[in-house]
C-alpha cells in the first residue's frame, strides 16, 4: 500500500520553537543571499580544504562549494560520502555516476530540482578501501567531518532535513539524538532540533537492492507532497 501525505487529514505543523521561514527561505527570488550568509560560508569553505583529519582521504576533492546548492534553500539532503566516479570527479554531490542519476530521477519524483535544494554528504571527501574502491566512511571519519556537517545546518536553517542512508542518518545523531530508524521510519517525517527529519534510503546502485528505484521514487514524491503541504516550498 503506497503512501499518500498529500491527501490525508493529518494537520502538520513546524516543529516547536521553529518560526514561519523568512521570504527568502521559501524559494523566492525576490530577496538576494544573506551577505553575512555569504561569508560564513566561505569561511566554511576554506577550512573544509585545509582539513587534513583523514589519512585515506588526502589528496581527494573536498566537495563543498557554490555546486552544494543555493544557501536560501529550505531543503537540505545529506547523503553518505562524495562517490569515486562521482563527486570526487564532478565536484557536485551526487553527480556524473549512477547514483547521480538515480537522485535526479528521484527529485524529479518529488518535483524538486537541484536549484532548490542544498546537498552534502556525513564526510566530505571520497574514502576507498586498499584496492582503490568506494567505502564505508569510518567511525572516526564521520566524527572528523560533524562540525562541518553542524556548520551546515546553523548557516541554512532548513525547516527540511533529508538524510540518503544509514550513515547520513547516524551522523545526525552525532549532533542532536533522535529515535529515528531507517528501516521503521522511512519516508515519514519527524521533528527533530527544531525542523523536519526525514529519513530516506540512498539512491547507490547497492542501496536499491534493499529498497527498489521504484519504492525510492514513491518515497520522493510522497517527501515533495509533504513539503508542498506544509507550505513552506514555492514551485
Amino acid at each position: 500500500m503506497m503512501k499518500e501525505w498529500a491527501d490525508t487529514s493529518w494537520e502538520y505543523a513546524l516543529p516547536p520553537h521553529r518560526a514561519e521561514p523568512p521570504l527568502e527561505r521559501r524559494g523566492s527570488s525576490l530577496l538576494a543571499v544573506d551577505p553575512l550568509r555569504e561569508q560564513k560560508f566561505q569561511r566554511l569553505v576554506k577550512n573544509v580544504q585545509a582539513c587534513h583529519y583523514c589519512p585515506r582521504m588526502e589528496g581527494r576533492t573536498r566537495v563543498l562549494g557554490p555546486a552544494n546548492g543555493s544557501l536560501d534553500a529550505d531543503i537540505l539532503f545529506i547523503a553518505e560520502a562524495p562517490g569515486r566516479l562521482g563527486a570526487d570527479s564532478s565536484g557536485i554531490p551526487l553527480m556524473g555516476d549512477q547514483t547521480g542519476r538515480n537522485f535526479d530521477v528521484l527529485l524529479e519524483a518529488a518535483q524538486l530540482d537541484r536549484r532548490s535544494v542544498f546537498i552534502t554528504n556525513a564526510v566530505l571527501c571520497n574514502p576507498r578501501n586498499e584496492q582503490g574502491n568506494n567505502a564505508k566512511p569510518t567511525t572516526q571519519e564521520i566524527q572528523n567531518c560533524s562540525n562541518h556537517l553542524r556548520e551546515i545546518l546553523v548557516l541554512l536553517q532548513p525547516s527540511y532535513v533529508v538524510t540518503l542512508g544509514q550513515i547520513a542518518l547516524s551522523a545526525l545523531h552525532s549532533i542532536a539524538k533522535h529515535e529515528v530508524v531507517l528501516a521503521q521510519h522511512v519516508g515519514i517525517p519527524q521533528s527533530w532540533n527544531n525542523r523536519w527529519l526525514i529519513a530516506l534510503y540512498h539512491p547507490s546502485p547497492r542501496a536499491c537492492i534493499r529498497r527498489s528505484l521504484t519504492l525510492q521514487k514513491e518515497d520522493f514524491r510522497c517527501l515533495g507532497a509533504f513539503i508542498r503541504k506544509t507550505g513552506h516550498f514555492e514551485e
